[in-house]
């Protein structure tokens, strides 16, 4: 899938003059809202292959991103592609009055969901106000020499993170089931269960849980909030993703299903639920494995 944003704006000024401004990426990428700086400036003489280094502050967090020009075509169409983000396209048009008519164009192919993104990916996905404010910018910047719009907009990052792994095991759907509903089985012994409560339609049934990242311990409240008798079963965590827990059949066993749904709130969680994500990747292997043993064992199937 590909996320595209489009802006566009009349610049008071001829297409020459905005296509020499846009020639150098020092310039628009110092127009984006807020405080950023330019490195590594290589300008070619045709202009493909110029490149530059833009780092920024994303809630605190350093980014970094190199851009080079992959096509430039004088007066007319600019396209830089990112190190790690999107490609950026700029189109100029004469208008009326000696004026250009600026298209941007930001487009990035994303996975949806998300699974197991680096941080730096979730960095660079320039949202639309950014755009907007870069626009905005290049307008004031060429026009008049000032930014329009010199602050970042704290813009919440709505992407989910998904993590998502599986299992065939020979053993009934029942049995499976029955094995992994409890929550000491599918969250794995790294993860301390205490106060469960558990209600007989399963809705409803509440843990605690408790574990260590990076030796920092965490903890949180788990509630069952979808289940249905060996099919699935959903919990919520009360700081952390939704689970969702489902067997179904297969070739006289059962696939057995455990996914991750993590919801940042913006980019700095994001970063840090992707990285946990990745970490627990091996964990989360092992503990299938585990499952599928239990399982198989219980029916006497090796």
């Amino acid at each position: 899938m590909t996320r595209t944003i489009r802006q566009s704006t009349v610049i008071k000024a001829p297409v020459d003059t905005v296509f020499r401004f846009l020639s150098d990426p020092t310039n628009w990428m110092t127009a984006f809202p807020g405080d950023s700086e330019v490195t590594d400036l290589d300008i070619k003489p045709d202009g493909v292959g110029t490149s530059a280094r833009w780092s920024a502050k994303a809630w605190g967090i350093p980014l970094h991103v190199t851009h080079e020009y992959r096509e430039v075509i004088p007066n007319k169409r600019i396209v830089s592609k990112a190190s790690v983000g999107p490609v950026i396209t700029f189109s100029l048009e004469p208008a009326d009055g000696g004026a250009t008519e600026l298209a941007v164009e930001s487009a990035l192919e994303i996975a949806v969901p998300v699974v197991r993104v680096p941080a730096q990916a979730l960095f660079t996905r320039v949202n639309e106000d950014d755009i907007k404010g870069m626009v905005a910018n290049v307008k004031s910047l060429v026009e008049g020499g000032k930014k329009a719009v010199p602050h970042a907009s704290e813009a919440t990052f709505t992407q989910t993170l998904t993590s998502s792994d599986s299992v065939s095991i020979a053993a009934p759907v029942e049995t499976v089931f029955d094995v992994v509903k409890d929550p000491r089985v599918w969250l794995g012994p790294d993860v301390q269960i205490s106060e469960l409560v558990t209600t007989p339609e399963g809705v409803g049934t509440t843990f605690h849980a408790a574990w260590k990242v990076l030796g920092i311990p965490l903890k949180t409240t788990h509630e069952y909030i979808e289940y249905v008798q060996n099919s699935h079963f959903a919990s919520k965590a009360a700081l952390g993703p939704v689970f969702r827990v489902e067997v179904t059949p297969e070739d006289g066993g059962t696939r057995l299903v455990i996914r991750s749904d993590t919801f940042p709130r913006n980019m700095a969680e994001a970063a840090v639920d992707a990285l946990i994500i990745k970490m627990s990747e091996h964990g989360q292997a092992e503990q299938l494995a585990a499952i599928k043993a239990r399982a198989e064992g219980s029916t006497g199937t090796s």
